[in-house]
Formats: C-alpha cells, sequence, structure tokens
C-alpha cells in the first residue's frame, strides 16, 4: 500500500470502519497524535474497533499504522519536540512548565485503568521480592521507587548496572513481582528483563506509554502513561514526570494499610541516618 489516504478513498470499506476512515481522512494530524482510547472517542467507536481497523488494512496495530500515514503525509517524526522557544526567558519557562506539569498530571491519571492499578498493588503487597527495572531516565523513576520501598522495609531489588539487573531477575520466582520502567517499552535491557522474569514466572507490571510495544505485549498488567511526549525529544520532561507519579501512586496504594509499622520504620532509619547531617 503506497499511499494509505488515497486507499481509504477509494477503498470500498462498511460499517465502523468507513467511520473510521473517514475520520482518519478528515482529520490526518489527529490519527497521529492520539491513542487508541482517544480515537476511539473521536470517532465514536472504540479502541478495539480503531485497532482492529487498522489489523484489516494489514498493519500489525495502530502504531505501524501511523508509521506509515506519517510517511505518506510527510509528518516523519525527524524533529525535536522542545517545549520551550530560543525567545523564552526563564520566567516564561517557569510559567510554561508549571502548565504542563499540572496537564500532564491529569493526563496521567486519566490513563491509568483502575482495574490495573488495583491488581498491581495486590501483587506488590504480596510479593516476596520486589525487582524494579529501568535505564536511563527511566530508571531514575525506577530507584525513586527502589529508595521509597527500601525505607519501609520491603525486600526491593534495583540496579543501574543491565548485567547485574539480568543476573538477579534471572533467579526471580513466581512468589516475586517485576516493575518494568520504560516511557517507550522499546528498551532491550528491560525487555530482556521482563522475558526472563516471564520465564519464571515472575509477574511482570510494566509502566510504559498506552501504546502496543514489545514490553506491553510481555506484561501481566501496564500502568499506562500518557503518549503526549515525543521519543524524540530535548529531554525527559513529561514521561520523567509522570513516571515519578506512578512510582509514588505505587508506593502509597502499596503501603496506606500498614502506616503504624512504617512509621516505626520511618523512625529507625531517620534515627540511622541524621547521624550523617552536620550538626546532628
Amino acid at each position: 500500500m503506497h499511499n494509505i489516504l488515497e486507499y481509504l478513498n477509494s477503498s470500498k470499506l462498511k460499517g465502523t470502519s468507513k467511520k473510521i476512515a473517514d475520520y482518519c481522512l478528515d482529520h490526518t494530524e489527529s490519527f497521529l497524535e492520539h491513542d487508541a482510547n482517544t480515537l476511539g472517542k473521536l470517532t465514536n467507536t472504540s479502541a478495539a474497533s480503531i485497532i482492529r481497523f487498522c489489523k484489516q488494512l494489514g498493519f500489525k496495530g495502530l502504531t505501524d499504522f501511523r508509521l506509515k500515514l506519517a510517511k505518506t503525509t510527510g509528518r516523519v517524526e525527524d524533529k525535536i519536540d522542545p517545549l520551550v522557544t530560543s525567545s523564552d526567558e526563564p520566567k516564561d519557562i517557569l510559567q510554561k512548565l508549571l502548565i504542563n506539569s499540572r496537564q500532564n498530571t491529569e493526563l496521567t491519571a486519566s490513563s491509568i485503568k483502575l482495574d490495573a492499578l488495583n491488581q498491581a498493588v495486590k501483587i506488590i503487597k504480596k510479593a516476596d521480592q520486589i525487582i524494579i527495572g529501568g535505564v536511563a531516565a527511566s530508571g531514575l523513576a525506577a530507584m525513586d521507587l527502589y529508595y521509597k520501598f527500601i525505607r519501609a522495609g520491603r525486600k526491593t531489588f534495583f540496579s543501574q548496572d543491565a548485567h547485574i539487573a539480568l543476573e538477579r531477575i534471572s533467579s526471580s520466582t513466581k512468589k516475586d513481582v517485576a516493575i518494568m520502567f520504560s516511557y517507550s517499552g522499546l528498551t532491550k535491557e528491560i525487555i530482556l528483563g521482563a522475558k526472563t522474569a516471564k520465564k519464571n514466572c515472575t509477574p511482570v507490571i510494566a509502566i510504559t506509554r498506552n501504546e502496543t510495544s514489545p514490553l506491553s505485549k510481555i506484561a501481566d498488567i501496564v500502568i499506562a502513561l500518557p503518549t503526549k511526549e515525543k521519543l524524540l525529544r530535548v529531554g525527559a520532561i513529561d514521561s520523567l514526570f509522570s513516571e515519578i507519579f506512578i512510582s509514588s501512586l505505587l508506593y502509597l496504594a502499596t503501603v496506606n494499610k500498614d502506616l503504624d509499622y512504617l512509621e516505626k520504620e520511618m523512625r529507625d532509619t531517620e534515627a540511622l541516618t541524621t547521624q550523617l547531617k552536620v550538626g546532628e
């Protein structure tokens, strides 16, 4: 299929497929920017209908369809998403970042499916050991969750060294849980770690963008991130905020029933770490 738009315009699609095709022809930019859930609402169909439509045309899914559509329209993502401009003053950037972070927090919250969240929390609470994975910017969110859980007295593992992380996850069991952070869902180290965990029957929770990806296909549970940030960007801004938000959400939802015990753990660790502070 050389030109998707020409094909859609001349094809004899019917019913729901025709409705989606017409929307794509009239709102091509929207089709390139929104996820399946949003497109389902915009077309008055459903996310499942959007995916079926893409597969009906011979594509693996929405991502594959959009890549071809982007090439057809000359909208291949080859420019960095900067968030700011060269003329912005620090006060302008402050205001932009404030507005953007508020919008991103709301998008993140609305992207999360409560059933998936509840299931993830239930598994984490029962796990013998929590194994956390993440590299680069996603590694910061992974490390944040790791620090939170170890201070709460949970048996938790995280390493920035991919080799050591893989060695540890290779001995995981069905009683453990693997929490894997990757905004793109394409990071090889994280995908290999998730595959290894699955091989060991270890439940895999993926924190990744709300798109079909190698990581989302492996995971037992997906905690979805908004897809508003491009993969080609000046820095991980929205995605990191979202991942830190979910890190805090998983932590608080896991420990909130054990606050009395948690207070004792916090006081014990505070008494120890206070000795490392100057003047204390």
